[in-house]
């Protein structure tokens, strides 16, 4: 609708929403003066009343911009309700970020994989409900009922979530990696590579276990709070888990590979790395590698060999074979070394003179306490509060070094006397056998022997004899 006079024109839309006016030239010298007030007034008698743009109008009138339309007046539209939706509070996909580049220089491709994880007990979303429609005017100030309200966002659903009672904010009940498929979300205690562990998918360190379909290549690394399963082979690689390690292939580190487990480690053969386990360490063979367990070494398979070695296994190794004809040097050790009663004495020391001091530290503040009855100064009260910054380093240097202490005794205690070395095929000359700090070089071949140590030697027994009637 377009309503005109001698100096504008106005355009009015279909829907009563908007108004666009647009100043005329004057035309000879019937030039008349148009101000704001007579706009206002000409908006008026037009009826309209909403949504008034005092704004446009002044630029309108100042600037004379005949020929252009302006919006003098604009309507609000009636609304619908916002539909309801859940705010995430965790990055919900996995992150590749750009390579690091090195203070050298050097391009870091290997640690740009950020897991989406979340912690037990962690918040994963918030559920913001729909919301009602929002009334609307014309420009004629007419009322405009709201569109209605929005819709409730799908359940979510999945594993690992806690709603509260409302249904409004959603926890996790476990600590692990968030995997999200449209409205299903599950929080899975398992990290799953379903390719090589590569440059392209970057360094692991998940809170759970991780499992890799192929291989852990050169340059890579896992670290996982609990089980690392791998398919495939390793290479030159670190892994770390907070349970038990399985490679189901091999390792072929290279001088450069360290594999550390609170619990067992267990793979098919072992070339060229370092093995560091609480638990047992499980293998076919053990070529050129250094091997440490807390509990047994055990490489029993009919190919069981172990050369060019150190493996130890601190309650008992047990092998096919060790060492072989070309006299590759070989060191199997067992049992509790001296350096383990060393320390414990050590500690055992440190424990009494940290008590001593913490007594001395009692006494003194007896003493200030006595004193603080006759003397209120300031002092006192900062020498009193030095003892107890005092005391409370002393107290967490006790506990650290009984826990320690508390560690060794456990080991000397499962271990006493009851160490043992078991080749059950043939254990070749040149070996050397370590039980304890007791040692014993394999003077020539010989199948099927237990080493045990006995009145202060390393002794060489049958594997079936039955050493309490000896």
């Amino acid at each position: 609708m377009n309503i005109e006079n001698n100096w504008c024109t106005l355009k009015i839309d279909n829907e009563s929403m908007h108004a666009l006016m647009c100043l005329h030239a004057p035309k000879g010298e019937d030039e008349m003066v148009i101000s704001e007030e007579l706009v206002r007034e000409f908006l008026e008698a037009q009826k309209i009343v909403y949504g008034i743009s005092e704004v446009d109008i002044n630029a309108i009138v100042h600037h004379m911009a005949y020929g252009t339309y302006a919006c003098v007046a604009q309507g609000k539209a009636a609304t619908k309700g916002k539909d309801g939706f859940y705010e995430f509070c965790k990055d919900m996909e996995d992150v590749k970020k750009k390579p690091l580049v090195m203070q050298d220089g050097s391009v870091d491709y290997k640690n740009s994989l950020t897991l989406a994880t979340i912690s037990e007990g962690e918040l994963l979303a918030i559920y913001r409900p729909p919301t009602d429609g929002e009334e609307g005017y014309d420009i004629f100030g007419n009322f405009l009922k709201p569109l209605g309200r929005g819709k409730d966002a799908l359940p979510l659903r999945g594993k690992g979530i806690k709603p509260d009672e409302e249904k409004v904010n959603f926890y996790a009940e476990y600590s692990g990696h968030i995997v999200m498929e449209g409205t299903h979300i599950s929080i899975e205690k398992l990290y799953r590579v379903s390719s090589d562990l590569d440059i392209e998918v970057g360094n692991i360190n998940f809170d759970g276990d991780v499992e890799v379909m192929g291989d852990v290549r050169s340059g890579m690394e896992i670290n996982a709070k609990g089980n690392v399963f791998i398919h495939g082979h390793v290479g030159a690689s670190k892994i770390t888990a907070g349970e038990n390690i399985t490679i189901e292939k091999g390792i072929q580190g290279r001088d450069n590979c360290e594999i550390t487990a609170t619990g067992d480690v267990a793979c098919k053969f072992v070339e060229r790395c370092y093995i560091a386990a609480e638990g047992n360490v499980y293998a076919d063979s053990i070529l050129n590698a250094r091997v440490k367990a807390s509990k047994q070494v055990l490489v029993t398979s009919k190919s069981g060999v172990v050369v060019g070695c150190e493996v130890y296994g601190m309650t008992g190794v047990i092998v096919k074979e060790a060492g072989n004809d070309a006299g590759t040097p070989t060191l199997i050790r067992a049992g509790i070394p001296k350096i383990e009663y060393v320390r414990a004495r050590e500690l055992t020391e440190r424990i009494k003179k940290i008590d001593e001091q913490t007594a001395e530290l009692n006494e003194h503040m007896e003493m200030l306490s006595f004193a603080e009855h006759h003397d209120s100064s300031n002092t006192v009260a900062e020498k009193k509060t030095q003892i107890m910054r005092a005391k409370i380093v002393l107290a967490s240097d006790r506990k650290v070094c009984q826990e320690e202490l508390d560690k060794i005794n456990e080991r000397i205690r499962a271990n006493a006397d009851n160490s043992f070395i078991n080749v059950t095929g043939t254990v070749f000359p040149g070996v050397r056998i370590y039980i304890g700090d007791v040692p014993y070089l394999v003077p020539e071949a010989v199948k099927e022997v237990k080493y045990l140590v006995k009145n202060g030697a390393v002794l060489a027994y049958g594997i079936d004899e039955n050493i309490d009637d000896l």
